[in-house]
């Protein structure tokens, strides 16, 4: 089947208002959650990031998190297409397959992430105890 576009003035579709307000609570809702993961994973990196080397790892740990954020993205969709069935859209493949593969994931290394959430700040410091390097301890 193909798409139906309900036309409005002057040729501009339209959607109900109630969808309208139904997308307008979901992106709302979508960018809270979205808001807050972002400030309590800077919250995380500000409490393991090591004082002695200043911003430069907390950029680092900034760095690596958004390049691992940014790639799936990219690669799911390029996927589109490639997964598609006959008489079913790519996308709802690929929802079913990245939900089935996170299940897996979250199965697979809660435990470990929550060693990880563990630890304390001191473990996360890029040598507990000495000076790195070319460092002048401040203090």
């Amino acid at each position: 089947g193909g798409a139906v576009a309900v036309a409005g003035e002057a040729g501009r579709a339209s959607l109900p208002a109630w969808f309208q307000a139904v997308l307008l609570a979901c992106f709302s809702v979508h960018q809270v959650f979205s808001q807050a993961m972002f400030v309590s994973q800077m919250a995380f990196f500000a409490a393991v990031s090591d004082p002695r080397v200043g911003g430069t790892y907390m950029t680092l740990l900034n760095t690596v998190a958004n390049l691992a954020s940014k790639w799936p993205a990219t690669l799911s969709l390029s996927l589109v297409d490639v997964v598609a069935l006959p008489g079913v859209d790519g996308f709802y493949v690929l929802t079913a397959m990245c939900t089935v593969v996170g299940g897996c994931w979250f199965a697979a290394f809660r435990g470990r992430a929550a060693a990880l959430g563990a630890l304390p700040q001191a473990a996360w410091r890029l040598h507990p105890g000495k000076v790195p390097v070319g460092m002048v301890e401040l203090g």
